[in-house]
């Protein structure tokens, strides 16, 4: 009897000890209510993805700085864009888009090279706001790989063998750009970042079957990264609108 007696405490202890585990995973907050730190990389609750994305690297500025969340924004929200010396690029008022579930900051005109870093207050409405940080950086030599289409006021660009014709190109501001499908497999034109594509709406096309066109005039310097989200890993490109 004195084993069992042993036994049966043991049992208890162990009982218990489930229990106070099971009450302890139930109680703990989940890892997207606090921040995270990842790879020098700070992200606040519910956040998602960004264009440009941590530590991307472009070759013009970007128009604005978009952060997509997978939670309910409201007003309050802060976003700056600072370089190494301290200026902050950012202009205007944090939009709130996409069904309140994107951050949106236009950047100021002539960025210079170098790196820049994003810092950000996402609000929600039970008026809490978490923060967060990301980099990116500008590096102007890169557009030695762009194919200079600067002078055109349209052009055509062919989607074909599930590729762009041209994954990079130059364009002088107010050109139209008109993909056509030539495949028989469904494509997409689709603005960063995937599958939010939330950073230049004007970019997004409808499904284009063999043979449908779509088009977009841009009018804005700087530096707009696509996809076709059929493809989204293989199916990439860049343009950059230039004034020079």
């Amino acid at each position: 009897m004195r084993h069992l007696s042993k036994y049966y405490k043991l049992g208890l202890l162990g009982m218990l000890a489930l229990a106070l585990i099971a009450i302890f995973i139930v109680l703990k907050p989940e890892q997207s209510s606090v921040t995270k730190i990842m790879q020098g990389q700070i992200k606040s609750a519910h956040f998602v993805d960004s264009t440009p994305l941590h530590d991307e690297i472009y070759a013009a500025q970007p128009i604005n700085v978009t952060i997509n969340f997978d939670f309910d924004l409201a007003e309050g929200s802060k976003i700056t864009v600072t370089n190494a010396e301290g200026q902050d690029f950012s202009e205007g008022l944090v939009l709130v888009e996409d069904n309140s579930t994107a951050l949106k900051k236009v950047l100021k005109p002539g960025m210079p090279d170098g790196d820049y870093t994003i810092r950000y207050s996402a609000c929600w409405f039970d008026k809490s706001c978490h923060d967060g940080q990301f980099m990116f950086k500008l590096d102007a030599s890169l557009q030695a790989t762009y194919k200079d289409m600067r002078g055109k006021t349209e052009i055509t660009m062919d989607m074909e063998n599930n590729a762009f014709a041209e994954k990079n190109i130059l364009i002088s501001p107010g050109t139209k750009v008109t993909w056509v499908n030539q495949d028989g497999a469904i494509h997409f034109v689709n603005t960063e970042s995937h599958p939010e594509h939330t950073y230049f709406p004007e970019q997004n096309s409808r499904q284009l079957k063999k043979g449908d066109t779509y088009s977009t005039t841009f009018t804005t310097p700087g530096q707009y990264n696509y996809h076709c989200s059929a493809h989204a890993s293989t199916m990439t490109a860049s343009l950059i609108v230039a004034e020079n």
